[in-house]
């Protein structure tokens, strides 16, 4: 059984998988993407990742209808020994953005149709705190997501 929150984060993740620099992408994060881990990026892995957090959700309620914003932030890992952090944090950033944000060249607030109309903004984007040690640097894009779905999760 599916549900539509199921099939926004599956959604989120194919895009973001896609970003590839043989696919025209400014870098090949999307060789590995976490979703809902902490992320580890070992010696052979590559110089960046991405990670999918889902965030607290708001709802209200109207009738057997359960309306549901859904921030899900997409994050984007570099290695802290790249030269030029900032950089390839950026370049990974601009690559979130396009493989989320389109679809064959169009704008698509819809998730694929996933969502309601406009349902698919973009919030802020900011660094990410580094812990000590940590292997990475990065940054996150958040993006709010719409729906509405009946009662029972359908």
């Amino acid at each position: 059984m599916s549900s539509v929150r199921l099939d926004i984060v599956s959604e989120m993740a194919a895009r973001v998988a896609k970003i590839l620099k043989a696919d025209g992408y400014n870098t090949n994060a999307g060789q590995l993407v976490f979703l809902g881990e902490a992320p580890t990026l070992g010696p052979s892995d590559a110089e960046e990742a991405i990670a999918l957090v889902v965030r607290d959700d708001a709802v209200r309620h109207q009738g057997e209808n359960v309306f549901t914003v859904l921030p899900v932030e997409v994050q984007a890992l570099v290695k802290a020994g790249v030269p030029g952090p900032l950089v390839a944090i950026e370049r990974v950033i601009a690559d979130i953005k396009y493989a989320v944000e389109m679809v064959a060249g169009q704008q698509d607030h819809s998730l694929g149709g996933l969502l309601v109309p406009r349902g698919l903004e973009r919030g802020t984007t900011r660094p990410l705190e580094r812990d000590a040690g940590s292997e990475f640097v990065g940054a996150s894009v958040e993006y709010r997501l719409s729906f509405a779905e009946r009662w029972g999760g359908q």
